[in-house]
């Protein structure tokens, strides 16, 4: 598996090790809800099937197994970023309003900085105080359903 990086990506590695003062890594591939999305880290042990894939300013980028697995030889990933976002991630560079994210390689970034199109028109939501599509309760026989 080979692991690129683009200029941004590099200057935000390097804002986070001036700012901490730990051991930096960089690992994909087992983030729950932001799946392969790299994850900037201070003082993070690897899990046990996870591997140096390549680096980035310096910090190492970890991969799992089956992700390596899914990149042999010279197949890869570039590691990009998304600016000017409200992130809620356990990665450091959040704090920065960015995001390290993956993209293919010779994908084109284009001239947006963010690298993402801004909707035509914003929905209101509940998480932006807008109206709940929710009407009504439960159920009484789901009321005190536990899932296990």
């Amino acid at each position: 598996m080979k692991i690129e990086s683009t200029p941004r990506a590099v200057a935000v590695v390097a804002r986070a090790r001036a700012a901490r003062s730990g051991t930096l890594t960089i690992t994909i591939g087992t983030g729950c809800c932001e799946s392969t999305a790299p994850f900037l880290y201070e003082d993070f042990w690897p899990g046990p099937d996870q591997a140096v894939v390549g680096e980035v300013d310096g910090v190492p980028v970890y991969a799992p197994e089956y992700l390596r697995h899914s990149y042999p030889g010279d197949d890869g990933v570039v590691v990009d970023v998304l600016e000017g976002i409200d992130a809620e991630s356990l990665s450091i560079e959040t704090e920065w309003a960015c995001r390290l994210f993956l993209r293919g390689f010779g994908v084109d970034s284009g001239s947006d900085a963010r690298c993402i199109a801004e909707p035509a028109e914003v929905t209101p939501t509940v998480a932006t105080g807008g109206p709940s599509r929710i009407a009504g309760e439960l159920p009484e026989a789901l009321r005190h359903l536990r899932i296990r």
